[in-house]
C-alpha cells in the first residue's frame, strides 16, 4: 500500500468526541484545534484556518441535536475555500443521518496511527482530483488516448469472499452500483484489471482477509482503492485496519448504517478513479508534447498560476525545477546532445515524480518539473543525480 507519514498541508482538527493524534513532523499545535460540540453550543463560527480534517464521532452526539449540529456543520464546511477530510467514527449500532457528503465513515476502533495514516492519504487524494481538475480546465479534453481498462466501467463495488452474504452487499448498495463477487483474492485481482470498481469489500476469514487486501494493495493501481473489511469482533479489527483496510465492518451492522458506510466509500473511490484517469491520460499527452516541441509558453504560464493559487488556499507552495545540464554539472557539445540530455533528464524526472506532479517540455525554456512539496524537490535531485553519475561520464 502506498502509506502515507505525513500531511500534504497542515492545520488544526475539528473534531467532536474523539481529537486525532498528530505526528513528528510539525503539525499545527493543539491549542488551535476546534471543539465543535462546545463551538456548536455556543453557535459560534470555527476560526478561519483551514482544517486539516474533520472527525466526528457520533455517538458523542447529544440526542435530538444530531440533526440541528450537522446543519450547522455543514454551513462550515461549505464556507470553507477547498476540500478537505470529513470523516465520521461510528459502528454498527449508529444511526448515520442521510446527506452527509463525508470522506469516510470509519469504524471508531481505528487505531490513533491508522486514522492519521488514512487522513493523510485522503488529503493527498483530494489534492489529486483538484489537479485533476485544474488540467482539465486548463489543458482541456486529452483526446485519442485509450483509458485503461481498471478506469472504465460504470461504478462498482467488489465483494472477495464465500460468506453467504452477497445478497446483503447487494442490498447495502445503491441500485445504480453494480456488485461483482470473486471467490478469492486472486480472482478479485482479474477482475479488477478488466474494469473499474470504486471500493471493495473483503468479507472472508481473518488470515483470509489478511492475505486478500495484501495482494491489492500490492498493485500501485489499486494503493488509494477504498477496501473495506469485515470481521466479527474488535480484537482483530486493529490488524485488518494495519494490513490496509480503509474501513473495518465490526459484528452486525444496522442495514441503513450499512449502507451508509458503503456509499461513502464508492463515492470517494468514484472521485479518486476519475482523477486517475485524468492524470494517466494527461501525462501521456504531455509525453506526446515532447515530440512537438513542448508546451507553449502562454499554456505553461496559465496553468503555474492556476495551480498556484489553487495551493495557495492550502498555504502551499509550487516548486518548481529547471531540468537544465548546467543544473546537475553536465556540459554539453552540440544540439543533439542537449535534445538527448533533456530527454533522459524528463525520463528520470517522469519516473520519480507522482503523477500529480507536472514533468513536461516548454518551449524555449526547456524540461521542468513542477511539484507540490518541497521533499519532492529534493528527491528528485538526488535521484537524477544519482543516475547521472552512473550513466554520463
Amino acid at each position: 500500500m502506498d502509506y502515507e507519514t505525513s500531511l500534504s498541508w497542515r492545520g488544526p482538527y475539528w473534531y467532536a468526541g474523539r481529537r486525532p493524534k498528530r505526528n513528528s513532523n510539525g503539525d499545527a499545535p493543539e491549542d488551535l484545534d476546534v471543539a465543535l460540540l462546545n463551538m456548536f453550543e455556543r453557535d459560534g463560527t470555527p476560526p478561519t484556518a483551514l482544517p486539516a480534517a474533520i472527525v466526528v464521532d457520533i455517538k458523542n452526539l447529544i440526542d435530538g441535536d444530531n440533526e440541528a449540529f450537522f446543519d450547522w456543520l455543514q454551513r462550515h464546511i461549505r464556507a470553507l475555500p477547498c476540500d478537505v477530510p470529513f470523516y465520521i467514527l461510528s459502528d454498527g449500532d449508529d444511526l448515520i443521518p442521510d446527506g452527509l457528503q463525508v470522506t469516510a465513515i470509519i469504524d471508531r476502533v481505528v487505531p490513533d496511527d491508522v486514522l492519521l495514516m488514512l487522513i493523510c492519504i485522503h488529503q493527498r487524494s483530494l489534492m489529486r482530483s483538484e489537479e485533476a481538475q485544474l488540467r482539465r480546465k486548463v489543458f482541456g479534453r486529452i483526446p485519442d488516448f485509450g483509458t485503461a481498462p481498471h478506469h472504465t466501467g460504470s461504478s462498482s463495488l467488489m465483494v472477495v469472499g464465500v460468506s453467504g452474504r452477497f445478497l446483503e452487499w447487494q442490498d447495502a448498495s445503491d441500485q445504480k452500483v453494480e456488485v461483482v463477487g470473486a471467490f478469492d483474492g486472486k480472482m478479485a485481482m482479474e477482475f479488477m484489471s478488466m474494469r473499474a470498481f470504486d471500493a471493495v469489500v473483503i468479507d472472508a476469514a481473518f488470515d483470509d482477509a489478511v492475505e486478500y487486501i495484501r495482494q491489492i494493495r500490492r498493485d500501485a493501481r489499486f494503493a488509494g482503492l477504498p477496501v473495506l473489511a469485515v470481521c466479527e469482533g474488535e480484537e482483530d479489527s486493529a490488524l485488518l485496519f494495519r494490513n490496509g483496510a480503509s474501513d473495518v465492518i465490526v459484528g452486525e451492522n444496522r442495514k441503513e448504517t450499512l449502507a451508509r458506510r458503503i456509499t461513502s466509500a464508492i463515492r470517494f473511490g468514484k472521485r479518486r478513479r476519475l482523477a486517475d484517469r485524468i492524470l494517466a491520460e494527461s501525462q501521456m499527452w504531455l509525453r506526446q508534447q515532447i515530440t512537438e516541441g513542448g508546451l507553449s509558453a502562454g499554456e505553461y504560464t496559465n496553468y503555474l498560476e492556476t495551480c498556484s493559487n489553487a495551493l495557495a488556499v492550502r498555504g502551499l507552495d509550487l516548486w518548481e525545477m529547471r531540468l537544465q545540464p548546467e543544473s546537475f554539472g553536465l556540459e554539453v557539445s552540440s544540439a543533439d546532445e542537449l535534445d538527448e540530455i533533456h530527454t533522459t533528464l524528463l525520463s528520470i524526472a517522469d519516473a520519480t515524480s507522482r503523477d500529480e506532479d507536472l514533468v513536461c517540455l516548454v518551449k524555449d525554456l526547456g524540461p521542468v518539473a513542477v511539484l507540490k512539496n518541497e521533499a519532492g524537490t529534493v528527491r528528485l535531485q538526488k535521484r537524477i543525480s544519482s543516475i547521472l553519475t552512473h550513466t554520463v561520464r
